[in-house]
């Protein structure tokens, strides 16, 4: 498959609400004017963290807080909401059809006046395409882009309903990322974004063309912080108005400041090997499904920076919303009668349930070893399946075992995390042939030639593919909604969902209307912010 998916370690984080609220830092941390910067609703700038020695340009910023700065400079065609919606920015509509996807654009400046064109989102998407950023791999399916007039089309490798949820990549003026000043220094491309770049590219005002109203906010003013220790040290002394983590580096953040969750496509779960007996059973899946209390699990093990998942797709995206029906908090009478109707109905001296033959339901649970809360989190499942009878060895492994042991499908049971990409595509877990699909039936790798053996002809017998890798394919060819994947995936279980990871946006307590933050646009309603 060409697409890219991201195992990520699940990191420990606990949140500090300590430090005093320095609300007058200026770029050179020097006292500011009070008055200055004050008008009849309020302050009307921000002060944010960026890195002088890093880059604004979208495609080749390395650090997080300058990708921030970077989306407010910068306007893609769509942004993704905190529900994971599309709502269009430079697109003035988006049509799919198949394989086709057909933007057309608003009428649109860049800030230095000059209008946006098709070609400059050509240029802009073939940029994204080649980069060493997410937007390379949400771009995976794109086969093939396109100017037709004043509209752009993308035509895909597959079918895909929720294209739209990916072209969120940033618009940039064709060819101004290669203008240097006069000592062959590069200049920061030019955007269409709300806000610009001072002439010393230390600050940013608003853009004057650009195609919104900025109410309140006329400028942000930076705050140099060049290393992860002065990132955190200005967090913790509340000289920044806004800060997000996406909790990724399991860095402990002190702010005193507002806090508002941010929602993550980062799907946390219980990885099932269904080439071991009696895993490849739905009963016993079903069973450990229920027996987990993901509330529990995501208060004790991800200290509330996650959502309990209701199924496979993100509990907030409506589009599957009313299918999704997992019960959050354990349920040992369903789990029960599971492993009963099965066969497992007596328990032995350790408390664990045997069957008739008096073997014990016993497996081991892969983890991660060089990560504190990867090991809480399957201690944490290791017991509450032990309440209803469910053995689990908990094997700590280095990354890169880990890692071996998942490729060469080495494991019965382990802790994963996958960084799905915004348009829900989940086969790469459970799709056949899918870059992640440990322990799922190995259909793509059968054959039907015969061999010979003894001096007898056998066909080799191909592995049968399960309900859930046959819903994906006929969703990729369209002969299925996201409905009937979310449907047949909860009902086959070919792992167990635990949660949805969330990241955090800590912000000044005086600044108002912060709303629809999402990983798309931290700032999605800085339009309407107001500091009293």
């Amino acid at each position: 498959m060409k697409f890219k998916t991201i195992l990520c370690l699940l990191l420990t984080v606990c949140f500090l609400f300590t430090g005093c609220g320095n609300e007058n830092a200026t770029t050179d941390m020097k006292p500011s004017n009070q008055s200055s910067g004050q008008t009849a609703q309020g302050r009307d700038y921000l002060t944010l963290l960026y890195s002088a020695t890093d880059s604004f340009n979208p495609y080749t910023v390395k650090t997080d807080i300058n990708r921030q700065i970077v989306k407010l400079l910068y306007d893609p065609l769509v942004k993704i909401n905190d529900k994971f919606e599309a709502v269009n920015t430079i697109a003035s509509s988006v049509e799919i059809k198949g394989n086709v996807c057909t933007v057309n654009l608003k009428s649109i400046s860049f800030s230095d006046g000059t209008p946006l064109t098709a070609e400059d989102v050509v240029y802009s998407c073939n940029l994204a395409k080649n980069s060493e950023t997410v937007y390379k791999d949400k771009l995976y399916e794109v086969e093939s882009v396109k100017a037709d007039g004043n509209a752009v089309v993308f035509t895909l490798t597959k079918n895909d309903p929720y294209f739209v949820n990916v072209l969120d990549f940033p618009i940039i003026k064709k060819g101004s990322d290669t203008v240097t000043d006069s000592d062959s220094v590069s200049i920061p491309p030019i955007g269409s974004g709300r806000f610009k770049l001072n002439k010393n590219y230390n600050g940013l005002e608003t853009n004057e063309n650009y195609n919104g109203k900025i109410k309140n906010i006329k400028k942000i003013k930076l705050i140099n912080a060049p290393d992860t220790e002065s990132v955190a040290h200005y967090t913790e002394i509340g000289a920044a108005d806004m800060y997000f983590t996406e909790i990724s580096d399991g860095q402990i953040t002190r702010m005193s400041a507002k806090r508002a969750e941010v929602n993550l496509n980062n799907f946390v779960f219980l990885g099932i090997n269904q080439n071991y007996a009696p895993l490849n059973q739905v009963n016993l899946r079903q069973a450990i499904s229920s027996a987990v209390d993901r509330t529990k699990l995501c208060k004790n093990a991800f200290y509330n920076n996650a959502l309990p998942a209701t199924g496979f797709f993100h509990p907030v995206w409506k589009q599957t919303g009313s299918v999704q029906n997992l019960e959050i908090s354990a349920n040992n009478e369903i789990t029960i009668e599971n492993l009963e109707e099965i066969g497992y109905n007596k328990l032995n001296s350790e408390g664990i349930r045997v069957n008739s033959n008096g073997t014990p339901l016993m497996f081991t649970l892969l983890v991660n070893s060089e990560n504190r809360i990867r090991i809480l989190a399957a201690n944490t499942i290791a017991a509450q399946l032990k309440a209803v009878g469910i053995g689990i060895t908990v094997v700590e492994k280095p990354y890169e075992q880990y890692i071996g042991d998942l490729t060469s499908g080495s494991f019965e049971l382990y802790l994963g995390e996958v960084k799905l990409t915004d348009n829900m595509d989940i086969s790469s877990l459970f799709g056949i042939g899918g870059s992640a699909a440990y322990g799922m039936p190995d259909v793509a790798a059968s054959t039907d030639e015969s061999q010979i053996e003894s001096g007898e002809e056998q066909q080799e017998v191909k592995p049968q593919a399960s309900s859930s890798q046959t819903v994906l394919k006929e969703y990729a060819n369209s002969n299925a909604t996201i409905k009937d994947v979310a449907v047949v995936l909860q009902t086959d279980m070919p792992a167990v969902p635990l949660c949805y990871r969330t990241g955090v946006l800590f912000y000044n307590k005086k600044i108002e209307n912060v709303e629809n933050s999402s990983l798309s646009d931290i700032y999605f309603s800085i339009e309407s912010y107001l500091i009293n």
